[in-house]
């Protein structure tokens, strides 16, 4: 069990041993002063020996109690204010206390309970998630199992794509909902409510350390700034529209299949496997964009680039028929509104294509390997 220590207790605890000291004092005190008995019981009785008489009742012993009275009076006179001003002080002490254990139990859930930092990195600020994944082998239509790393995305700005409206950890809505019931494929539910392992003060617990540590706003626009200075001086990326780039940094991994995972991955038998990302816009987590589909859920682009910029709303109707989830996040907070239309025109841009999911390649994984 442990027992929170405060300035208020620790007061509390001294006073009430000197009472009990002072208390056994006066017990053994009495017993030296007591007298051996030296007559009768009639003798010995209080009411038997000779009282004080009205003088003195009414003067010096009547003085003497009201003056004890007036003493007491003043201390509970200045008490009673002195613990009234003191009172915010303790309250706010009291909740720094609570919300300091919170944090403590919300680290520990993330680098340990829930091990979160295993794929989000012990930062938060992203990582790789081992997991395993089953592909086509080639063109041979068979499936392999492949073990793969993947790209698990930053926490630290989470709040910056989820919940941007909120000014409280306990209001959150959307990271509550991902962190009950995950996401797929990888993400894991973690709440009671989605049949994971925590219940709900762990998981608000979690949200109140990813709260605490997310960045600075100044701190995600040069993030994310860098990041697409970085890909934009990328020589590979020559041939690349900004919107594409953009494309490729925020949203792929949804709506891209095998985005996270497309590259070469060693596996235990020593293969390499390599993962060959899909059609872009050809769908994943995320629902297929392309130039028919969105042009008909959206055919004034100005409708699409305020979803974008906002996200989806749980049970709220965008474009022509898609119903809000807690899936789509908004990017208009970091984003500028022409880096938001230049990512709207370049997937409105896109040819429909089929669903062409990552390729383990005969090249690379032998027959019979899994």
């Amino acid at each position: 069990m442990i027992i929170a220590v405060s300035t208020e207790r620790t007061i509390g605890l001294v006073l009430l041993a000197i009472i009990l000291v002072a208390w056994v004092a006066y017990v053994f005190v009495n017993i030296l002063q007591s007298k051996a008995e030296i007559g009768s019981e009639v003798e010995l009785a209080a009411n038997r020996r000779a009282l004080p008489d009205d003088e003195h009742f009414e003067g010096p012993r009547l003085e003497r109690v009201q003056a004890w009275g007036v003493v007491f009076l003043a201390v509970i006179g200045i008490a009673l204010p002195v613990y009234w001003l003191r009172e915010p002080g303790r309250q706010d002490g009291a909740q720094r206390l609570l919300d300091n254990q919170a944090l403590s139990r919300g680290e520990e859930s993330y680098v340990a309970g829930f091990q979160c930092a295993n794929c989000h990195g012990a930062n938060l600020g992203g990582g790789a998630a081992p997991t395993i994944i089953a592909l086509p082998r080639g063109s041979t239509g068979e499936t392999v199992n492949v073990q793969v790393n993947w790209a698990a995305p930053s926490l630290n700005d989470v709040f910056y794509r989820f919940d941007t409206d909120i000014e409280d950890p306990s209001e959150s809505t959307e990271v509550l909902a991902i962190l009950n019931y995950g996401r797929a494929p990888v993400m894991p539910a973690w709440g009671l409510p989605g049949g994971g392992p925590g219940n709900e003060q762990q998981i608000q617990d979690l949200i109140d350390y990813m709260w605490d540590n997310k960045l600075e706003p100044d701190e995600v626009i040069t993030a994310w700034q860098d990041r697409f200075d970085t890909q934009r001086a990328d020589a590979a990326n020559a041939d690349k529209s900004d919107g594409q780039i953009l494309y490729e940094i925020h949203c792929a991994r949804c709506h891209t299949p095998q985005w996270s995972t497309s590259g070469v991955h060693e596996q235990p038998t020593g293969a390499a496997v390599e993962i060959v990302a899909g059609q872009p816009g050809a769908g994943g987590y995320g629902r297929p964009l392309s130039s028919a589909s969105l042009i008909e859920q959206f055919p004034d682009p100005a409708d699409q680039i305020a979803f974008v910029s906002n996200g989806a709303v749980q049970d709220v109707a965008y474009g022509t028929r898609g119903l809000g989830n807690y899936g789509m996040p908004g990017f208009g907070t970091f984003l500028t509104d022409e880096e938001i239309e230049a990512i709207v025109m370049y997937v409105r841009s896109l040819t429909p294509a089929p669903d062409v999911t990552g390729v383990a390649g005969d090249e690379v994984l032998p027959e019979g390997e899994e």
